[in-house]
């Protein structure tokens, strides 16, 4: 009987909700080649000026034979197509929808690991918030592979069914397989999943595109709307608008005087002061409370 851990891949036309039951069973899985060689060769042409002349990592955590830049939506037309890929928006609605009115992005990152650079700490990222594991998606992640991934090259290591463990539980090696895949595919992960790079002993360097999602009532990892001003902001498509954060998170969640964020984008001189509205009231009442702590009921009288 084999026991070795495996990261299902899927194709690129999979559906959103085969994808959604993989991630719900094991916290992962990749989807092959979803991205085209065209979509890739110009995200590459866009991005790769900005990451040659990033700084080298100064932490064992970001890789001190790694670079990274975010803020990639203003640096790259493919990114923010990327970013709302119509079968990832499908995906984010299945996971993350149950638990918010609308869901973020909720950070951008290119990562680039030279060659020589050494494992990265696991980790789960959901550990930016104060929840114990296991818990609801707080986030969910796509790493799209700018490069190949490849066990030599340093493809992210995984434990497929972590996302279901107990808070203090980490996973041993056995538990653990790298997400090999072609330039081009995307891995999917949930926030309670325990991941993190590999070293790369190749000759060349390892680079993923980072997108992650979150529940539109925490705060993004990334400060997308300090990043991205209106003056940026009013030429993205409408969708990548509202999902950086030009939008009411949920009913009276977010609002300016005007009321919904994305007045500031649009042309009419006009605030409505709305704070909610009956589509967001319905959305609400849909949505499956998360439980943060328990009461304790005293018999005694």
């Amino acid at each position: 009987m084999n026991n070795l851990p495996h990261v299902t891949s899927l194709t690129s036309d999979a559906s959103a909700e085969v994808v959604a039951e993989e991630l719900e069973q094991q916290g992962c899985v990749i989807i092959q080649c979803r991205a085209s060689t065209k979509q890739m060769d110009v995200l590459h042409d866009e991005l790769q000026p900005y990451l040659n002349d990033a700084p080298l990592g100064r932490t064992d955590f970001a890789g001190r034979c790694s670079r990274r830049r975010n803020n990639l939506l203003a640096k790259s037309p493919a990114c923010q197509e990327l970013a709302i890929d119509p079968l990832v928006m499908e995906i984010c609605d299945l996971v993350l929808g149950p638990y918010c009115v609308n869901f973020r992005l909720h950070v951008t990152a290119l990562i680039e690991l030279l060659p020589g650079e050494v494992p990265q700490s696991l980790h789960r990222d959901g550990e930016i918030y104060p929840l114990r594991h296991p818990a609801p998606p707080l986030t969910l992640a796509t790493f799209w592979a700018y490069t190949d991934f490849t066990e030599e090259n340093g493809a992210t290591k995984i434990a497929p069914g972590s996302h279901l463990w107990d808070h203090d539980r980490e996973p041993s090696d056995k538990e653990l397989v790298q997400a090999v895949m072609p330039r081009g595919s995307v891995l999917l992960y949930t926030s309670s999943l325990w991941h993190g790079s590999a070293s790369n002993m190749s000759a060349f360097p390892r680079t993923g595109l980072a997108l992650h999602y979150n529940l539109g009532w925490l705060r993004q990892e990334e400060e997308l709307l300090l990043s991205t001003p209106p003056k940026i902001a009013c030429r993205y498509p409408q969708k990548l608008q509202r999902l950086i954060g030009y939008d009411l998170g949920g009913p009276y969640l977010g609002f300016v005087e005007q009321g919904n964020p994305h007045i500031l984008l649009e042309d009419t001189g006009q605030a409505d002061y709305a704070r909610t509205s009956d589509e967001l009231e319905r959305r609400r009442e849909e949505l499956v409370p998360i439980p943060i702590g328990s009461i304790e009921i005293d018999d005694q009288e």
